[in-house]
């Protein structure tokens, strides 16, 4: 009897374990009001609208848009559930970019959000904000070997 009860009490910790670590938030989130833009200099040799291509493209490999404005330079993306490489409706992210008026330079943001409806805790990932920023970095360089060898 000692050792069903045994039994019965070390499965239970292991489902509350495993519980409790899925519901954790990634340590990439940084809990803030106000999240971090990073900004990328344009090489000036690019025209605005293969800037604006090259970030439309990063970003759409990602993500689907929400808000698009040439125009305007805006780009905005809708909440994303799986970035941590797993499905989690407690953790979801999001990122704006929008380029300067004089388009020298994009700024992008990653906004992040923990718990859920009602509860969500605001902040911003430090991961994707540093992966969506090498990325355009690295598209701007990519254009720039493409046109070389060109």
């Amino acid at each position: 009897m000692k050792l069903s009860i045994k039994i019965r009490l070390l499965v239970g910790l292991a489902i509350l374990a495993i519980a409790v670590t899925g519901c954790m938030m990634p340590n990439t989130f940084v809990k803030t009001m106000e999240p971090t833009w990073a900004s990328v200099e344009l090489r000036a040799d690019v025209p605005y609208d293969q800037a604006w291509e090259a970030v439309v493209d990063t970003l759409v490999k990602r993500f689907d848009m929400e808000i698009i404005s040439r125009q305007d330079g805006y780009i905005r993306t809708t909440w994303l559930y799986s970035w941590t490489g797993r499905v989690m409706e407690n953790y979801r992210v999001r990122v704006t970019a929008k380029f300067s008026p004089d388009h020298k330079k994009v700024e992008v943001k990653s906004e992040a959000e923990y718990g859920g409806a009602g509860t969500w805790v605001m902040g911003y990932d430090t991961r994707l904000l540093e992966t969506i920023k090498t990325d355009i970095m690295a598209h701007r360089t990519n254009d720039k070997i493409k046109r070389k060898s060109t």
